[in-house]
This record gives C-alpha cells, structure tokens and sequence, in this order.
C-alpha cells in the first residue's frame, strides 16, 4: 500500500526530472540527445509508480468516480508523451527544433496539470 507521503515525494522527484528535460529539450549542445533520452527514460520509470496511485492508493482506489477521472486523465497524458515520442525520437529533434519545441511544451503542459490534479487530490483526500 501506497502512503501520501510517497505518492507526494515521488510527485517531486517526477516534477524535478520534467524541468531537467525541458532544460535538456532547450539545449543545442552535442550531449542533448542522449541527455533527452536518460530524461525520458527516468521520467517514464517515474511515471509508472505515479501510474498505479489508483492501484496502491486505498483512498483513490474505493473512490469509483475519482478512480475513473484519474484512469481518464492519465490516459491522456499517456497518449500525448507517445505521440510526442512517436514524432520526436531523439534521432528527429534536430530536423525542426521549433516545431519539437512547441511538441515538447505541449506535453510538458499535459504533465503538470495531470501532476498537479493529482497532488491536488492526494493532498485533499483523508488518509
């Protein structure tokens, strides 16, 4: 079973690796790619504790309307990382930086209202 405290303490270590790909997505230097690709890896091993909050979370878990927002919620944020991966392999990034740019910030925006609906909801929901 999961606690609130690592629910919000692994929200933190995602937040943190978010902002180190945003800075990496930013760079033009020779180590960009394979820096983009440590980011997203650690990002996606991340992503997946986050992804079984419902699962491991008793107080989401019981709650069926709140389960399925969450449920619905992720689903998006999963389908936007993949089809901005799917686009932008680390191979591509060089072939229309503005456009990945702009990809890249549209999924950075999914993530953080997803992040932040989940902490929103963790933080609010009694133990």
């Amino acid at each position: 079973m999961t606690t609130r405290a690592e629910i919000l303490a692994e929200m933190d270590a995602i937040e943190a690796v978010a902002r180190r790909l945003a800075q990496v997505a930013d760079r033009r230097d020779a180590a960009r790619k394979q820096d983009l690709v440590a980011a997203r890896r650690e990002l996606a091993m991340r992503m997946m504790k986050v992804m079984t909050v419902g699962e491991d979370y008793p107080p989401i878990r019981r709650n069926e309307p709140l389960y399925a927002e969450l449920r619905q919620r992720l689903s998006v944020l999963r389908t936007a990382i993949a089809d901005h991966q799917a686009q932008w392999s680390a191979v591509a990034i060089d072939s229309d930086d503005a456009a990945y740019i702009a990809s890249s910030a549209a999924v950075q925006a999914e993530g953080r209202a997803f992040m932040g609906w989940v902490r929103q909801v963790v933080e609010a929901l009694p133990e």
